[in-house]
């Protein structure tokens, strides 16, 4: 199986055909309707020389669109931002999203209640990017 470099193209395909083929995800996340934004903050030695943006096009259990965007391109009403190794931690599952997001490790855009209302969905989403095969940079 092929292992894409996190927030790129292969690896933003990969996470919307997982999310859009998942029944747990299409179960729990069958109430959650916007398109969310997830920015991995600038790391010039691992290969991110300016912020990456995968924008995720979610509404009723089904991803319809993940696309790489530059930053003034987000139109997603929540935006999660976080670093290179905070998100390494999500896709390796040693971090759980919800602790990320209550202690500012992912920096939150957006409604946080809204968010926490659909907290299964949220670990849904984060089960699927676990599954997306990854080759991390600082790995190889």
């Amino acid at each position: 199986m092929t292992a894409f470099a996190p927030f790129t193209v292969e690896w933003a395909e990969s996470l919307r055909r997982i999310i859009d083929n998942d029944p747990d995800y299409r179960n729990v996340g069958s109430g959650w309707k916007w398109p969310i934004a997830l920015v991995l903050n600038a790391a010039p030695a691992l290969g991110f020389a300016a912020d990456v943006v995968v924008e995720l096009t979610l509404s009723g259990g089904a991803c319809t669109a993940a696309r790489i965007i530059t930053v003034p391109e987000i139109a997603a009403p929540f935006v999660l931002r976080a670093d290179y190794a905070v998100w390494k931690e999500l896709a390796r599952g040693s971090l759980d999203p919800l602790v990320a997001l209550t202690s500012r490790r992912i920096v939150l855009t957006g409604s946080l209640p809204k968010l926490l209302f659909h907290a299964k969905a949220v670990r849904a989403l984060v089960a699927c990017a676990q599954r997306v095969p990854t080759q991390f940079p600082d790995d190889v």
